[in-house]
């Protein structure tokens, strides 16, 4: 059996692949989320996806053969990322600014099985974007604050969750809703089979 790590803090793809049916494990990435000068949206996120994996991969904890999945999701509104919300006026300022708009909620996906030998190298490797176009309907200031209330936009990308009630918010989605929440579940299946992992018989 492939043993399947999920390179990765987030709760929320933890449950999606728990949608899946799969067993796996989760080793955390440490890496600098920080944006390079003059980097690109899709270069950002193409290098954060790619560091987290080779993070994991080159771990000693991480057996010859086993699977590493990571992915990076953002918020992209007018070519600008919009991050987790540091506090309570930016969150609010956050959802004035995707009121009334179109966003892109952006993943990539990189997958790495680990080699033989002690340096991590790959035996292959697979690395995929999914973007999904979300139209917020128009907000006002007060129910802006009352959602930030509740807690729940405190440590999500863009300052809202879809998949709870931030639901409220969103018009329309074109494409992945699962990618909004944090893993295009279709795309990372495929993928995974590549691999040798089926959703239908994880083993």
């Amino acid at each position: 059996m492939i043993e399947l790590i999920l390179a990765s803090a987030s709760p929320r793809r933890a449950s999606l692949l728990e949608q899946l049916g799969l067993s796996f494990q989760i080793v955390k990435p440490k890496i600098d989320e920080s944006a390079e000068e003059d980097e690109s949206v899709k270069d950002y996120i193409n290098r954060m996806s790619g560091s987290k994996l080779k993070n994991v991969l080159d771990r000693p904890l991480v057996s010859p053969g086993s699977v590493v999945l990571c992915a990076d999701t953002i918020v992209v509104l007018e070519n600008e990322i919009l991050g987790k919300p540091s506090c309570r006026d930016e969150g609010i300022d956050m959802l004035q600014r995707l009121s009334d708009k179109s966003h892109i909620v952006m993943t990539d996906v990189s997958l790495g099985q680990k080699g033989g030998d002690s340096g991590g190298k790959t035996e292959s490797s697979e690395t995929f974007r999914v973007e999904t176009f979300v139209k917020f309907r128009k907000l006002n200031l007060d129910e802006c604050k009352d959602y930030w209330k509740t807690g729940e936009p405190r440590d999500k990308a863009g300052g809202y969750g879809i998949q709870g009630r931030g639901a409220v918010f969103v018009e329309s989605i074109s494409g992945s809703y699962s990618n909004v929440v944090g893993l295009p579940l279709m795309e990372t299946a495929v993928a995974l089979s590549v691999f040798g992992i089926s959703v239908f018989s994880p083993g």
